[in-house]
């Protein structure tokens, strides 16, 4: 599948599931395992593992991941919300299960979107954008900002989490993670093609088979070593079954920061 295709396909999905144009504006416990669905494969996070993730709602529907930056900004792809009035989104931090309202959640309005100026959807390129919330998140164990990066990505495992779509179903009620290997840019180019651009993109493909991001982890992190090294962009496949481009965080430090300090 094509970026072009992929990206297209992506705005027709939250399209229909907002409801209208986009213009418009401890260990887990043994109950939690069971609500898991086949991320692909993964393991479900710990209360108070991911404290860093949170996710996006847009007028009350589910659409991408996130990462909190600091206690009153969040980091996603620019392709999750981009179109849509700062009004219609809301974050949910401290969370684990979809379906159930859990005491270390926290949910916040916000107030301010800014999407990178050199954001081009089409090819997928600076797909950055930042949130202020209306009121900063209370920081305990089950939420905490994550660092950002101070030099470029280490190749190797970084660990991508998300309620993303599973073998099962489109989202996985459960908050799970995985490993994936980020590839260095020859082989990132070998996998995108000559629209590449390293400084922007970083590569990364699954240990195995068995397991990837899927739909709606986009916008959702890339970590080592505790800091923020990419931004989920898009998938090389429909099928999540090859590799994944993320937003080489460490390019837009200086951005990110002119606006959240």
């Amino acid at each position: 599948m094509t970026r072009r295709a992929w990206l297209a396909g992506l705005s027709l999905m939250g399209l229909l599931g907002c409801g209208g144009s986009v213009d418009d504006a401890g260990l887990a416990s043994p109950s939690v395992e069971s609500t898991a669905q086949e991320i692909l494969g993964g393991s479900v996070a710990a209360r108070h593992q991911l404290p860093y993730q949170v996710r996006i709602m847009v007028q009350g529907v589910f659409t991408c991941g996130g990462t909190l930056t600091k206690a009153g900004w969040v980091v996603t792809a620019a392709h999750c919300v981009e179109g849509i009035a700062p009004s219609a989104i809301r974050v949910i931090a401290g969370d684990l299960l979809l379906s159930t309202l859990e005491a270390d959640e926290q949910v916040r309005l916000v107030v301010r979107k800014v999407v990178h100026p050199s954001y081009v959807a089409l090819d997928a390129l600076h797909d950055v954008a930042l949130l202020q919330l209306a009121q900063p998140f209370n920081l305990s164990a089950a939420v905490q900002p994550l660092a950002l990066p101070v030099g470029p990505a280490p190749l190797g495992l970084h660990t991508a989490s998300g309620w993303g779509a599973t073998q099962t179903g489109p989202t996985s009620n459960a908050l799970k993670y995985t490993s994936l290997k980020v590839v260095g840019p020859a082989n990132c180019q070998a996998l995108v093609g000559s629209g590449h651009v390293p400084s922007a993109q970083l590569c990364a493909t699954p240990p195995n088979i068995n397991t990837n991001v899927c739909q709606r982890d986009d916008g959702g992190p890339l970590v080592w070593g505790g800091r923020l090294y990419g931004i989920l962009s898009w998938h090389g496949s429909s099928q999540c079954d090859t590799f994944s481009v993320f937003a080489n965080v460490f390019t837009y430090v200086p951005w990110i920061q002119s606006y959240t300090g």
